[in-house]
């Protein structure tokens, strides 16, 4: 199916949507105005055998990380402190650099907190959410270009996932080989120890469960395509991707992929029950830049 589609709103970033239209066949979707591919959407194109990766990578999907910004939603009090309901002295509330408390209305997707002993947090966080990056990273203010903390320590581990990589880049080039082509010249530049071997791709974000709130991925590769592909790992329903500036969304199961610009703003629908481990896969923007 080829779909052409305008825009209907504009999403608010850090906002949750539900889209009730949602597609559930190979399917490819264009800007109607622009022509630009929005995604492209495959079904069981992935055979089941290449999900079978290391139980490290699974536990490490379910941890908590806070620095997912808009992803994650308006900073709360709740999504302060998911995850420390056993310490001793706990996220009171959101507040700025100076402890003042934030407006219940305020928009803010990571701020300072005040604990409640009246400490004021050092450093800005996101609300609490299962996602985890391995793989390469570029550098940053506080880092130069790396392997992800986790991914040095379990490369065992984080080599299982390969396989899986490879057959979604082979899969991607088969689809949408102008886009992939133009990744690849990026990633041929990057260091080789920060990519994964045999595809165009340098970094996975693992999810688990994480209904996402309205985003747009400013590290990905602005010249390629982001891949995206889900594991079974319990039972649920619902977390399908949005595109809700087109009011679509696309129910991907295991075995499925889609392959989309990163930077349209995105999100999911409620997720029911659990068991949804998402694989995100994509080349960070500035990893070229590693070897200047």
């Amino acid at each position: 199916m080829e779909l052409y589609s305008p825009k209907i709103d504009n999403a608010v970033i850090g906002d949750f949507y539900k889209v009730d239209k949602i597609i559930n066949e190979d399917c490819d979707m264009y800007d109607q105005n622009t022509g630009v591919l929005i995604f492209s959407f495959k079904k069981k194109r992935i055979p089941d055998e290449l999900y079978k990766i290391d139980a490290k990578l699974i536990k490490h999907s379910q941890s908590l990380s806070y620095n997912r910004g808009s992803a994650g939603g308006k900073v709360t009090a709740k999504g302060l402190r998911r995850g420390m309901e056993t310490w001793t002295k706990k996220p009171l509330c959101p507040c700025d650099k100076n402890g003042n408390p934030l407006s219940e209305y305020h928009e803010k997707h990571s701020t300072y907190f005040k604990y409640e002993d009246g400490r004021i947090s050092k450093r800005q966080r996101s609300n609490s959410v299962t996602s985890q990056s391995v793989g390469g990273f570029d550098k940053n203010p506080q880092h130069p270009c790396r392997l992800t903390h986790w991914t040095k320590n379990n490369l065992e581990a984080y080599h299982s996932i390969f396989p899986l990589c490879k057959h979604i880049s082979d899969e991607y080039f088969s689809y949408v080989p102008d886009k992939w082509l133009n990744q690849y010249e990026r990633y041929k530049r990057c260091p080789q120890d920060y990519v994964i071997p045999d595809t165009n791709f340098s970094t996975l974000t693992i999810n688990m469960d994480f209904r996402t709130a309205c985003h747009k991925d400013k590290g990905d590769c602005k010249d390629g395509l982001t891949a995206f592909t889900v594991k079974k790992c319990g039972e649920y329903r619902g977390g399908e991707l949005i595109f809700p500036e087109y009011h679509i969304a696309i129910n991907i199961e295991q075995g499925d992929l889609l392959l989309f610009n990163p930077h349209e703003a995105h999100c999911n629908n409620p997720i029911i029950g659990e068991g949804r481990m998402s694989f995100v896969l994509y080349l960070r923007d500035k990893m070229d830049k590693c070897s200047q």
